[in-house]
């Protein structure tokens, strides 16, 4: 995995991760995503390594006017609402909180910086809309291995194509980095005119206000890849002169219910709320984590139930919360100091290859098992520390 220097030295990870836009419940496909991201860092940190984790929240967006519209509410105090309820479910789930959650509607004036820039070097243009000029970053398109007609397929079947031609966009492909409010959305003042940011270029001017021009690690779920982090990297790489923009990017499966991917346009969605109703915030946890972070799955009661079963186990040996995984401010604890407390170097070392093979989080709770079954308190305590952060086991 590339990493930064900090100042002094120490290997730092730069981490950016897309986060929620919140108009509606967080569901397991979320949590799957943000949990994965949080044993990366778990992990680094209990590895020495400094991590700068910056996620963002997108409460300036379509859906969340949509969904204000419909329930007659404020578009800001839903926001607030579902961040506030957002952010509980994650303490849950006993995360490491990020660093920085920067809010798009805080961080407008950073924004519309970003596309007076573009637009003064000639990589954007105005009409209906000031849009990126796709023409203008020849790789577009290397990122998501895609044509340019699978890109228009996929923009057309979710609804973002947009018309081409007079006043409209120039070129299919092109993506709006600001537009005209609709009546009873928000509108701030930019170069490209009254109105409010595009999808993508939050993320590129919040990425670089808090982490520079160029990171190490981009993250986030696989249905992102296009147009979001494609989009991102081309309006990223143009607007700094830093190339790559991210030196690795890592996307999160989907997850599947009855079938079909977990969304909320489906209305199959299992939330957090549930599954704490029926199992530990570690079971969740365990559950998760036993699937690759790359690949899709799907969601079963009976899956949660198995990983409760281990939570339990694991309760009965080192008591209710996880002790020694680094984060939720007791410091990380790395793997001398856990095999100077009386853990076995073996499992250790196993449970340490498993994490530095991409994350292999299945075979890491395969060696916790074998913690549990051994009754090694301090290596057990230590590996649900990193798996399931400071959420209770039972």
């Amino acid at each position: 995995m590339p990493l930064s220097k900090t100042k002094s030295g120490r290997p730092e990870l730069k981490l950016y991760v897309c986060g929620i836009t919140p108009y509606d419940s967080g569901h397991l496909g979320h949590a799957f995503t943000f949990c994965a991201f949080d044993i990366l860092v778990r992990w680094l940190e209990a590895s020495g390594v400094v991590v700068s984790y910056v996620q963002n929240v997108t409460d300036v967006d379509d859906p969340l006017f949509a969904r204000a519209r419909r329930d007659g509410v404020d578009w800001s105090q839903l926001a607030q609402r579902e961040t506030e309820r957002y952010v509980g479910q994650m303490e849950a789930l006993g995360w490491r909180p990020p660093d920085v959650m920067p809010k798009v509607s805080d961080e407008i004036p950073g924004i519309a910086a970003a596309v007076s820039s573009l637009l003064q070097n000639g990589y954007a243009y105005l009409s209906d809309a000031c849009y990126f000029e796709v023409e203008r970053y020849p790789s577009y398109g290397a990122l998501s291995h895609r044509s340019r007609r699978s890109m228009i397929r996929k923009l057309r079947e979710e609804g973002l194509l947009g018309d081409v031609g007079p006043g409209r966009k120039r070129n299919p492909l092109d993506f709006p980095l600001w537009r005209r409010s609709e009546p009873g959305e928000p509108a701030w003042a930019s170069a490209a005119g009254a109105g409010r940011p595009g999808w993508h270029i939050e993320c590129s001017a919040m990425s670089t206000r808090y982490l520079g021009p160029q990171i190490d690690v981009h993250g986030g779920g696989r249905d992102l890849i296009f147009s979001h982090h494609e989009s991102e990297r081309a309006q990223s790489e143009s607007l700094t002169g830093t190339v790559p923009f991210a030196r690795a990017w890592l996307h999160t499966g989907m997850v599947r219910f009855h079938g079909r991917k977990m969304s909320k346009s489906l209305g199959n969605l299992v939330v957090v709320e549930d599954t704490l109703g029926r199992a530990s915030a570690a079971a969740v946890r365990l559950y998760l984590a036993s699937h690759r972070y790359r690949r899709d799955w799907s969601f079963r009661w009976e899956g949660l139930a198995g990983a409760a079963r281990l939570a339990d186990r694991l309760a009965e040996l080192v008591g209710l919360y996880p002790r020694g995984g680094g984060g939720g401010g007791a410091g990380p604890q790395g793997l001398e100091s856990v095999v100077a407390a009386g853990a076995d170097r073996q499992l250790v070392d196993d449970f340490a290859a498993a994490l530095d093979n991409d994350l292999d989080t299945p075979a890491a709770v395969r060696v916790l098992r074998r913690a549990v079954r051994r009754q090694d308190a301090p290596a057990a305590a230590w590996m649900a520390g990193i798996l399931c952060g400071t959420a209770r086991l039972s």
